[in-house]
């Protein structure tokens, strides 16, 4: 989901390295290849589908990389 999001901002998904949830957490940590990008700890909507996941993941992912 996370590469997914990266390719609809125009980035590369290839530039994440793993993407990581904690079990029983409610929040993702995405880490990248690139070891001058810090990782991303994204919070899950509680309640929130698959597309509401995405919607946070590319809010995330847009803010980070600015477009």
């Amino acid at each position: 989901m996370a590469r997914e999001a990266m390719s609809e901002i125009g980035r590369d998904g290839a530039e994440i390295d793993d993407v990581v949830e904690p079990p029983g957490a409610d929040y993702c940590v995405i880490t990248f290849k690139s070891s001058e990008m810090k990782p991303i700890e994204i919070a899950k909507p509680l309640g929130a589908g698959e597309s509401q996941e995405l919607d946070e993941i590319r809010r995330a992912l847009q803010y980070r990389f600015g477009t």
